[in-house]
């Protein structure tokens, strides 16, 4: 009989165990953790108010110059915060740039990290609190240990800072893969490439789940330029877009500057034009004007003279863009700086001729991590 006892009681408890396990909450996904969260910051509405940079001593060459001609041109009370893998970068960063601009605030992480700062995290905020979203894992990351260091960025953020949190999602994305206004954001078919079949079970599932997070409707583009979406495409405010063209630049510039420019050689295939074309449909299907812009892409894929990779302000209802512009390409930056004018734009150049041939550029520098309405 006692041994009866024991068996029915191990039973019972097996069973208790077990309905109390099916009942109890799922742990919540990402998209859950994100419920209290704002859509994603457009990238040319509102006021800078806060930024993000990376500084590494080491790569230094690239980003002395954008860094120091940016942070001089901001205006009086937008706030950087400079993250540094360690305090001889911090040193080092104010050697070289920190007179430029007095409202810098050093983040010393103690771990290693890249310059580009705009893979990081997707920010989202609703007026009070941003709350960064970063990819389930960094491209590279198991190999090379400031990308991996990278993936740490969002999470020591929020540590430092109390108006900020972080989420990790389960989809794979870079943050340069999203570009938005107030209204749509557009994101790139590498994003459908990296999770349909991983991540998520269809195109529409990643929709839906981008959707959701974002909290603002989403373009996929099914065809686009390789690489990240500023390289090609900005959103510019008041319903347009502004797209790269790569016919545009055709013939401007010699052979000779051309090769001194891009080494590895330029990309004037009709597939990669096409490629531009089908983003430019893509905008206007989904209801904006485009503008297009002169575009040189390397035959590397990677290597982009472009006038869209800048960073946008808007105030007092007029919009500043501090445009990317190239040593030995005048002609080029000229014609860039006229088509944003044109769109009733001030220009503040800022010199990348240092980070492209690293394959990144303004926007690609500096992440923004909050706008004023």
């Amino acid at each position: 009989m006692r041994d009866w006892r024991v068996i029915a009681g191990a039973i019972i408890g097996l069973v208790a165990t077990g309905l109390a396990v099916s009942l109890a909450p799922a742990p919540p996904r990402p998209v859950d953790a994100l419920a209290g969260a704002g859509p994603t910051l457009s990238d040319c509405d509102g006021a800078l108010s806060e930024l993000v940079i990376h500084y590494t001593a080491e790569t230094a060459a690239l980003t002395e110059t954008p860094y120091r001609q940016f942070l001089a041109a901001l205006p009086a009370g937008v706030t950087v915060r400079v993250v540094c893998g360690s305090r001889d970068d911090w040193r080092d960063f104010r050697r070289r740039c920190a007179d430029a601009a007095p409202s810098v605030r050093p983040l010393i992480v103690e771990h290693p990290i890249t310059c580009w700062s705009r893979d990081r995290w997707l920010a989202l905020s609703n007026g009070r609190r941003t709350t960064l979203l970063t990819p389930a894992a960094e491209n590279g990351q198991g190999s090379w240990p400031r990308r991996a260091g990278d993936a740490r960025v969002g999470r020591d953020l929020a540590a430092a800072l109390p108006e900020v949190a972080h989420v990790r999602s389960d989809l794979y994305f870079d943050g340069g893969d999203c570009v938005a206004d107030r209204h749509t954001a557009f994101i790139t078919p590498d994003v459908t490439e990296r999770n349909v079949g991983l991540s998520v079970r269809d195109v529409d599932e990643l929709h839906h789940r981008l959707q959701a997070a974002l909290k603002r409707p989403v373009v996929l583009l099914d065809r686009a330029p390789p690489y990240h979406a500023g390289m090609y495409m900005m959103p510019a405010g008041a319903g347009r877009v502004v797209v790269g063209d790569p016919s545009l630049a055709e013939g401007v510039l010699d052979e000779a500057t051309l090769a001194a420019l891009l080494p590895c050689g330029v990309e004037t295939s009709v597939e990669m034009q096409q490629r531009f074309d089908a983003v430019a449909d893509a905008c206007r299907d989904a209801g904006y004007a485009v503008t297009r812009m002169p575009t040189i892409v390397g035959t590397d894929g990677r290597t982009f003279l472009t006038w869209v990779n800048v960073i946008i302000d808007q105030r007092d209802d007029r919009r500043t863009v501090y445009l990317p512009v190239f040593d030995g390409a005048a002609p080029l930056n000229a014609a860039a700086t006229a088509i944003w004018e044109s769109l009733d734009c001030e220009v503040r150049p800022i010199n990348c001729t240092g980070s492209y041939r690293h394959f990144g550029s303004l926007r690609c520098l500096v992440s923004v991590l909050k706008r004023h309405d």
